[in-house]
């Protein structure tokens, strides 16, 4: 059977939606799903990452023989990425000019920014997969369903792309429970602001969608795709959205139900200003999070600078007194721990090149995260990067040298970083399901499935996508090292045995070149001056 239509997901990336892998967004699913709503079969969608198409020049043939083309990309906010690399300008341009044959439609929120995307057909700018649902049957669903019904009904049909997917089954799916910023006015920076298309999503459709992914052998989900998570289903009072912790009970339950053998269910954003403005019903809130989430959780709050300057030039809708309760009372719900981890905590996101910015603002973030740290809370990841302009706002340049950015890097990383991470996964904690994204020479990486996990660093070669229980042995800045657990002290590698607690490179070689050590006595006897209190927790003699 020929392939009508062809998917390439060149991955997205934005404030509320993560699309690069292990994660595939929802647009994808929506826009396969409305392609068997228009009545095609599974034969007849094709569907690739950009990443494939790179490694396999032969698929051009692919796009190239099908009726219809759908490019799905758009990152709107800067990344490193390790398990892909996002469809660059360039590529998308030279992709639609090599297509004469094929309509190609361009969706994602790329299609935000304003850009010159070379000869395509279409600009999706509404619901991902209405426009090839358009093209395939003719009918205009404008008027007759609005845009929650229409993605609560091709979100299920959608699932079946994720077997398709290189990485599956150890994909994490991403879940939208709403789309755009329900705020009024919105900061002057974030992409939110373009979308026009708004909606709340039924609990129903969610949970639906969760039960035919959770059938086809998916285990890993997380509910990114929202500014706030604490807004879904909120309740109007007096003009204002308060959160309606009976919803999120719903919601979480029912996806509990709905994939009972779930490995990860993990969410990202919330509005910190939303915790402080309403401490009962948001810490109500959290505590369902928290019941029902797996280990690691953690939720993005934006607070963007420390700077009162920098907040009111970019209307950015909290402040840092509103923060620092937000994360006092996250870490007093949701700071317990499962497994040795923190079941939620919150994340912090510094934005530079904002308006307003001096150089003051460095110190001032740098002063609320010591108050954050000496206060004792907990914090899962500090993220720095500079703002990625979008339509006519301007990047802040030449505030401060690239020394100087670099002096302030490595302060919040010596003094806020590594302390946090020591505290948040302390040394033997038992960390499982790390996957394996990258093997090279004598150290493999990788992550656990789920939200900002923590990249850990494994001394020894392993295929990638394979999956591993590690001891934590040490910590960097913003990653963690670990050992395979039980290490068989018979079958280690030098690196290995070196990164043991209070071995080293020197009695590394000896245990190494050793034969016959078969107990905790005889290493002792062949390291008479190591003191080997607690090693027993991190090898194995069998």
């Amino acid at each position: 059977m020929s392939q009508r239509v062809f998917i390439l997901d060149g991955y997205l990336d934005e404030p509320s939606c993560l699309g690069v892998p292990p994660y595939i967004s929802p647009h994808v699913r929506y826009t396969y799903g409305a392609l068997r709503a228009a009545g095609l079969e599974s034969g007849e969608i094709g569907y690739g990452t950009i990443d494939q198409l790179r490694r396999n020049p032969a698929m051009h043939f692919q796009l190239a023989a099908a009726a219809i083309v759908v490019i799905i990309a758009g990152t709107t906010v800067p990344g490193k990425y390790l398990g892909g690399m996002p469809i660059s300008l360039q590529e998308i341009r030279d992709l639609a000019g090599q297509l004469k044959g094929p309509k190609v439609i361009l969706s994602g929120p790329i299609i935000h920014c304003d850009l010159d995307y070379g000869p395509v057909d279409y600009i999706a700018k509404e619901i991902p997969g209405l426009v090839a649902y358009q093209l395939l049957t003719g009918e205009n669903l404008a008027g007759k369903l609005s845009a929650a019904e229409i993605v609560d009904a091709w979100a299920p049909l959608g699932a079946e792309v994720t077997c398709k997917h290189p990485s599956f089954p150890q994909l994490v799916c991403e879940l939208e429970t709403f789309r755009g910023c329900p705020r009024t006015s919105h900061c002057s920076f974030c992409s939110e602001r373009f979308k026009k298309v708004t909606y709340q999503r039924s609990i129903a459709g969610i949970i639906a969608e969760v039960g035919a992914l959770a059938a086809l052998g998916n285990t890993c989900f997380r509910l990114g795709a929202q500014t706030d998570l604490l807004l879904f289903q909120a309740i109007q009072e007096n003009g204002k959205l308060v959160p309606n912790p009976g919803a999120i009970e719903e919601l979480y339950a029912g996806i509990r139900k709905a994939a009972p053998r779930l490995k990860v269910l993990h969410m990202d954003n919330i509005n910190p200003a939303t915790i402080a403005d309403f401490p009962r019903e948001s810490a109500l809130a959290l505590g369902i999070i928290a019941k029902y989430n797996t280990p690691g959780d953690t939720a993005a709050f934006g607070l963007e600078s420390a700077d009162p300057e920098v907040l009111r030039a970019n209307n950015i809708g909290t402040d840092v007194e509103k923060t620092f309760r937000a994360i006092e009372i996250m870490n007093e719900v949701g700071g317990w721990r499962q497994e040795g981890i923190p079941k939620l905590l919150p994340g912090l996101n510094f934005l530079h090149g904002l308006r307003g910015e001096s150089k003051r603002t460095m110190d001032l973030n740098l002063e609320f995260l010591r108050r954050v740290r000496d206060a004792g809370l907990l914090v899962r990841r500090i993220n720095i990067r500079q703002v990625n302009p979008l339509g006519s706002y301007k990047l802040r340049k030449d505030i401060a040298s690239a020394y100087r950015f670099q002096q302030y890097k490595d302060a919040v990383n010596k003094e806020i970083n590594k302390p946090m991470l020591q505290k948040v996964f302390p040394l033997g904690t038992l960390y499982r399901d790390v996957i394996i994204e990258e093997s090279e020479g004598l150290t493999a990486y990788g992550r656990q499935p789920g939200t900002y996990p923590i990249l850990v660093g494994i001394p020894g070669k392993f295929p990638v996508g394979s999956s591993l229980e590690v001891k934590i042995v040490d910590h960097g800045y913003r990653s963690i090292t670990g050992l395979p657990w039980p290490l068989k002290i018979s079958g280690a590698s030098m690196e290995q045995l070196a990164a043991l607690p209070g071995i080293g490179k020197n009695r590394a070689r000896k245990i190494f070149l050793a034969k016959g050590i078969d107990s905790m006595e005889k290493l002792q006897q062949l390291l008479p001056d190591a003191n080997l209190m607690g090693l027993e927790d991190y090898v194995s003699f069998d």
